[in-house]
This record gives structure tokens, C-alpha cells and sequence, in this order.
């Protein structure tokens, strides 16, 4: 390989391992299969990370980080309505780099791998402080009506989302990713009172 800086081999070393998640799932991720992704020895990535579960932990980090900045990127030009569908829109986009099965994933892998369970747990954290911010800005703007404290709804959404989630990327699904969007939707709908109209045409 050619000469890279420590840290800059890191970063490829977190890269080849998204991109080998995103193909072939949590379970499928072996650091095997991450040198081979970067045409390196294996023996390279045991050079910065100590075990698979410390890459994954970064791995996953890295990626949600990196979708978490683009939203709060767009979120300035987006009503509040609109960025509540376009929360839900790419987290339940299977088309989109198979995020939704990668989230559904993590949070399995989570439940038996502390380390990435303290990953996943602070990335979820982080987007239900941008939904409350989210509804306290429609409730504000008039957009929502709800006597419900934000932080019960954005919980909701979450717990929903992962959930719809996990029956739709199942080896037999449950149910399609058009189904799971709309149900958030029309769940979110009626937990903050926004009518079929807005629902439908906000922007």
C-alpha cells in the first residue's frame, strides 16, 4: 500500500470497514475481510484497533456521525414538518447504502457487545436531542400540536423507528420500507397533531 500517516490509515482502515458492513452486515465484518477491502495485510489492523468490536464500535460511530452532520447541514432550510419527514425518509431507505439495515444491525450486535453498546446508545442520544429541538421548533412555529413534552414524542419516534426497522430487514421481512416510512409517518402525524395536507406537502 502506499505510505499514509498513522491517522490516515485509521480513517481507511474505518472506511474499508463501513464499506464492508454496508455489504455484508455487522456479523459479516471481520477484520479478514477489511484488510482484503483495502488490500492490506490483516496484520495492519490490528495496529490500530485491538479487537473487531473496538473497529465496529468506531466504524458505526464514524458513519452515524457522518449522516447526523448532513441532516443538521440541511436542517437550517427545512420547516420543522419537512425535517421530521426527511428524518424518517432516509432512516427507513433501504435503497440508501442499506442504512436502515445497518442501523437494525448494530442495535442486535448491541445487545451483546458493551463496547458498541455504549457507541450506539450515545448515537441515539444524539439524534433524540435533534428531534426534541425539532418539535420544539414546530410547536413554536404553530406547525405541531401537542401537550405532550418533546421528550416523550422524539422517544416514541425512535423506539418506532427502530422497531419498524427490524421487522423490515429481517431474511424474511416483515414488511417493506414504504410500509415502515408510512407508518412513522402517519404515527407522528397524529402524536403531533399535523393534518393530512401539511403531512403530505411540507417542505
Amino acid at each position: 500500500m502506499v505510505y499514509m500517516t498513522r491517522l490516515a490509515r485509521r480513517e481507511a482502515i474505518i472506511a474499508a470497514a463501513i464499506a464492508v458492513m454496508l455489504k455484508d452486515g455487522f456479523d459479516g465484518m471481520t477484520t479478514r475481510r477489511v484488510a482484503a477491502e483495502m488490500g492490506a495485510a490483516n496484520g495492519i489492523i490490528h495496529h490500530h484497533f485491538k479487537t473487531a468490536s473496538e473497529l465496529k464500535g468506531a466504524a458505526f460511530r464514524h458513519y452515524e456521525a457522518a449522516a447526523r452532520t448532513e441532516f443538521i447541514e440541511m436542517r437550517p432550510a427545512l420547516s420543522a414538518t419537512a425535517a421530521l419527514k426527511l428524518f424518517i425518509s432516509d432512516h427507513t431507505d433501504d435503497a440508501r447504502e442499506n442504512g436502515m439495515r445497518f442501523w437494525a444491525e448494530a442495535w442486535r450486535a448491541a445487545q451483546s457487545d458493551p463496547e458498541l453498546a455504549g457507541v450506539y446508545a450515545q448515537a441515539v442520544s444524539g439524534w433524540h436531542r435533534l428531534l426534541c429541538g425539532i418539535i420544539a421548533d414546530g410547536v413554536a412555529a404553530g406547525e405541531f400540536r401537542t401537550g405532550v413534552l418533546a421528550e416523550t414524542i422524539a422517544w416514541r419516534i425512535l423506539g418506532l423507528g427502530i422497531g419498524l426497522s427490524s421487522m423490515a430487514v429481517l431474511p424474511v421481512p416483515l414488511l417493506p420500507p414504504t410500509t415502515v416510512r408510512r407508518l412513522m409517518i402517519q404515527a407522528v402525524a397524529e402524536d403531533l397533531g399535523i393534518s393530512r395536507d401539511e403531512e403530505t406537502t411540507a417542505s
